[in-house]
């Protein structure tokens, strides 16, 4: 396979596999993305730390304006500390926080995530697709605004959204934690 495809990181279709197919169509919001993994041997559960637990300064810096400014909302996101020191485990179980998120559920190729709080609720699938020409993990985000500001709040962070999830992804391509 070409190396520079194998990087690339592109927006796809929600794949049957995941979880959250049967119910595509009732979400407010969901979004998939996917990449060849250069370290198919992984499980649904390492591709997961592999991508949320390295982030670049750039986005730790987003993430940290972005609390500032929604804290007033009621809204909590990770602390300077929690973003630096990430605490990484060998097993998880349901209601843990992993990486930045809270552990719903995980089975050998899929691991789901995510967080609530009074204006929306997000999940995150990571799903480990193997195909006879490529291993691949997709990404799918679906979020459930509660109300207004809810729905504000998405619409002014989905393209920030976009960009980081693409970013972590290739990120964790290239060096080789997935």
């Amino acid at each position: 396979m070409d190396e520079r495809r194998s990087m690339q990181v592109t927006q796809c279709d929600m794949p049957q596999g995941c979880v959250f197919s049967r119910d595509r169509d009732t979400y407010y919001y969901w979004d998939c993305f996917e990449t060849s993994l250069g370290r198919p041997d992984l499980s649904a559960q390492e591709i997961y730390l592999g991508i949320f637990s390295h982030f670049p300064q750039w986005g730790k810096w987003l993430l940290l304006l972005r609390n500032r400014i929604v804290s007033v909302f009621g809204i909590r996101g990770p602390t300077s500390a929690e973003l630096d020191g990430l605490e990484v485990k060998q097993n998880y179980v349901a209601g843990d926080k992993i990486a930045l998120f809270t552990l719903f559920s995980q089975n050998g190729d899929e691991l789901i995530a995510g967080g609530n709080d009074k204006h929306l609720s997000f999940k995150v699938s990571v799903l480990k697709v193997v195909e006879p020409e490529a291993t691949k993990v997709v990404l799918t985000t679906i979020v459930s605004p509660h109300n207004l500001f809810g729905r504000v709040y998405l619409f002014l962070i989905l393209p920030f959204h976009k960009v980081g999830v693409k970013t972590l992804m290739r990120n964790a391509v290239v060096a080789g934690r997935i």
